[in-house]
Parts: structure tokens; sequence; C-alpha cells
């Protein structure tokens, strides 16, 4: 009896260290019970990033406009205040996320080695390396900003020197008693008088003129001063003199302000090979509106499936249809893994494409599954590509 008992022991152990090595890789919504010890893991899917530079234009009239011709000869005048919206600079950009609809359980009887990113994307089985974050992808979540900023020139038109108001001396004559003989005395009379508007204009056109003369004297060498500045100190002044004349310039052509307003916008696109829908709304008057708002027209979104992995779908799909009609059973699945897509994202204001880009878009792409004959051999490795969930090496 003990002999049998021993010879049964020994069997065990033998089928133990002969035992098969299984390993098998479902969709969790497809998975209804687990014998052994699960372990769950998602691939990513692409949320695609828009930011949209909004620009306020704002043109002010200057004080002097109407006389901008007769002293300055010009008729590049801003004649009335103004304010308009129009979108200037646009990126497009993506950023992995998990995808719950592409999340598996894998059932193995061997302890597999999975290896994650710090974001929970799936890194390497049975392997290790050294992974390094993309920070863009991460950061540009956190960053989601409608910041007012950049103002290139303030609305008012203070500060400029000019005199406003001159003094003047009248000469009166005042009757004096001077030991019973009546005289007349001259004496000045000071008075200040404010200057005409064309008066105020005139002068301060002739600031211009003199500025002109000084920058043309540097230029050339023939400035009133005690010594010639040349290099640096040269073009310091001279950058001096033009910001001074753009001030004055500006009281008589008007000046323009530019507000910009920075807006960020995250779309998560559908497994669709084409469509578009609503970003936001935009309106000359009143700027970047949600997409919602009575305000404005829309800013669509279109995104079109390149299709670069249909004959690839097309040969998958035969091989299934072909082990259906020959009542073949489906081997067991290894891991999952994603094979690219690259789709067109286009930005459309009115129909006119104002921003487009090649990006690629995980959930366009097919999941495949590794053999699950590959895992039999322990020394099986595989790495991923994280933010796209598509292999780099299998060994």
């Amino acid at each position: 009896m003990k002999k049998l008992y021993l010879f049964a022991a020994l069997t065990a152990l033998a089928s133990c260290g002969t035992q098969k090595l299984f390993v098998n890789v479902e969709n969790i919504n497809d998975v209804r019970t687990v014998k052994n010890n699960p372990i769950v893991y998602s691939l990513p899917k692409t949320v695609v990033s828009v930011k949209v530079t909004a620009v306020n234009e704002i043109s002010v009239k200057g004080p002097y406009a109407y006389y901008a011709h007769k002293y300055l000869g010009t008729d590049d005048v801003i004649t009335e205040n103004s304010s308009t919206w129009y979108i200037g600079d646009t990126e497009i950009s993506t950023f992995p996320v998990k995808d719950s609809a592409r999340t598996f359980v894998v059932e193995s009887n061997y302890p597999c080695k999975i290896n994650f990113t710090p974001e929970g994307f799936i890194e390497s089985i049975n392997s290790t390396t050294d992974y390094v974050a993309n920070s863009q992808y991460y950061n540009e979540v956190r960053n989601i900003s409608q910041n007012d900023d950049n103002i290139n020139a303030n609305s008012s038109f203070k500060g400029l020197n000019i005199n406003r108001y001159e003094t003047v001396f009248d000469t009166v004559l005042h009757v004096v008693d001077a030991d019973s003989i009546f005289t007349t005395v001259p004496t000045k009379n000071k008075q200040i008088i404010r200057k005409s508007t064309d008066e105020q204009a005139q002068e301060l056109a002739n600031q211009i003129f003199i500025l002109r003369d000084d920058r043309n004297a540097l230029l050339v060498g023939e400035a009133d001063t005690k010594s010639q500045p040349s290099g640096d100190a040269l073009k310091y002044m001279i950058e001096q003199l033009n910001k001074l004349e753009d001030s004055y310039m500006s009281m008589f052509v008007g000046k323009k302000i530019l507000i910009k307003k920075v807006y960020q916008f995250q779309y998560v696109p559908e497994d669709l090979n084409h469509y578009q829908t609503i970003l936001f709304k935009f309106s000359p008057e009143y700027g970047v509106q949600q997409k919602s708002s009575l305000r404005g027209e829309p800013v669509n979104i279109a995104i079109t499936n390149l299709k670069e992995n249909s004959l690839e779908q097309q040969f998958f799909e035969n091989q299934a249809n072909m082990m259906r009609k020959s009542k073949m059973t489906a081997p067991s699945k290894g891991f999952a893994y994603l094979t690219p897509a690259n789709a067109l994202v286009k930005l459309l204001q009115n129909g006119n494409v104002i921003s487009q880009k090649i990006v690629n878009i995980n959930q366009m792409g097919l999941v495949r599954y590794l053999p699950s004959t590959l895992m039999e051999d322990r020394d099986f490795k595989a790495e991923y590509y994280p933010e796209t969930g598509t292999l780099k090496s299998v060994n």
C-alpha cells in the first residue's frame, strides 16, 4: 500500500513538472467565471486636444485723427473705434487614457509578470524596460486654460509731451496818480489759455518732424552731440526714437490693441470611419462660445479614419469566417494589443479648413491577440508602446 501511495505521489510531482503552461485573455465584458488568479489591464484610447487662440482686435481712434492728413499727409487712419474677434493660432495634439471598452482579463496557471507605467498602461510582459513618460500627453490634461494675456498696446493716449496750454501776456495801461498828476503806466497781464485741438495737433506734428530729423542726424553721423554714438548705444537711441515717434503717430492714426484668449478643448473620437461634430461656437462680436450657445457659428471637428489597416482587418475576418464554416474551435487567446490607426483631424469654420493634422487614434485601431502558444515558453517576453498599446517586440 505504501508503495502505491509513493508511486501516486511521484506521478503527481512528475505531472506538475511537465504541466503545460496556460494563458487565456478575454475582454472583461465577455468573462463569466475565472478559475485561476486573474490579472486585469486596459489598452489606451486617444483623446484629441485642440488648443485655440482667439484674438480680440480693438481699434482705437486717435484724438487728432481729423488732422492727420492736414499736418502729416497720411490717410491711413482709424476713423472710429471698433472691436472684432478672430481665430488665431490652433494646435491639435493627442494624449492617451484608459479604454474601459478594451479592458482584458488574463487567466493563467503560472505567474505572468506584467509591468505597468505610472499612468496604468501595459508596458511589458516578463520583461523590464526603462520607460520614460511623454509628459506632453499627461500635462495637457491638467493645463486646460482660459487666460487673458498679451495686451500689445495701451488703449489710452496718456503720457505724451504735449503742452495743451499757452501763456499769453497782454499789455494793459493803468492810470496812476503821482503828485496830483495822472499818468498812464503800461503793465503786462499774464493769462493761461488752452490751445485749440488744431494747435495741439500742429505742435505734436512738429515734434514728430523734429524726431525724424534727430534720427536721421544720428544715422548719418551729424547729431548735435559731443561724441557720436555707435554700436549698441546707437541702436538703443534709434529704438527709443522710433518708440517715441510711434507714440506720437498713434495720436493721429490711432492704435490697435490685441487681446488673446487661449481655450483648450478635449474630445474623445468614436470608432467610426468618418464623422464630425460641433467643438465650439465662434462669433466675431463675442469670440469663443460654448457649443450650446445661441451666439456665433459652429466650429466643427471632423475625423476621418485613413483605413491604413483595412487589408489586415479583411484578412483576419476571412480567417474567422473559414473557422466558423469548418466548425473549428477558436484557439485560446494570448495577450491583446492594438494595431495602429491613423486619422485625419480637421477644424472647420464655415466649411473652411482652419487647421488639420494626421494623428494616431487608438480606438480606431484593431484589437489583436498574441497566439496563446507563445506563452507555453517560460522565457516568453513582450514589450509594448504604452501610449498606443501596440507591440514593440516579442521574443
